[in-house]
């Protein structure tokens, strides 16, 4: 089994939670330098601690660094359905960007995604959010969001994307 900290090489992003995604992007541009977020919204069925559930998200996302050691800054604002993955975990009234996760790489073919879902189903850890919710290989991107708060404090997310994806802002790592 491979430890948690010996992941933490692929570290792709740092990501924060807000109740108002205008208020959070115009801090992180003021406050810390950070231009050029793209916004999304999403709604998509995750698994969530074992069960089938939808997840509503407003995001925002900005690239920074050069090419070969680009990160990612994220901001997500919690809509609808499972939101507690993100209202539990910080107090969000506390500021307008809160910390809530970073996020690992997992390069390589599906395999490699697929070895990491195993090692942690073994490590006792649960799945916060899963997606796809049922994982397969003709999946082009994956992402889950593990419980680690009770070992560091915070939750870890796994992002894993198929190598056509290359060169896209979504998956800078590749």
């Amino acid at each position: 089994m491979t430890h948690l900290g010996a992941r933490y090489g692929q570290l792709i992003q740092m990501s924060y939670a807000t109740r108002d995604m205008d208020a959070a992007i115009a801090h992180a541009e003021a406050e810390l330098g950070i231009t050029g977020l793209r916004r999304s919204e999403a709604e998509i069925e995750v698994m969530s601690y074992g069960e089938r559930r939808r997840l509503g998200v407003k995001s925002a996302i900005a690239n920074i660094g050069a090419p070969g050691a680009l990160r990612q800054f994220e901001i997500i604002e919690p809509v609808s359905g499972v939101t507690q993955i993100y209202t539990d975990a910080v107090d969000l009234s506390a500021h307008v960007l809160n910390f809530h996760h970073v996020a690992v790489a997992v390069p390589g073919p599906y395999s490699a995604w697929e070895a990491l879902l195993a090692g942690v189903r073994a490590s006792g850890d649960q799945f916060a959010l899963l997606f796809p919710a049922e994982p397969s290989p003709a999946e082009k991107l994956c992402f889950c969001y593990v419980d680690t708060r009770r070992r560091i404090g915070h939750y870890t997310e796994y992002l894993w994307a198929d190598l056509s994806l290359a060169g896209l802002p979504v998956a800078p790592w590749l």
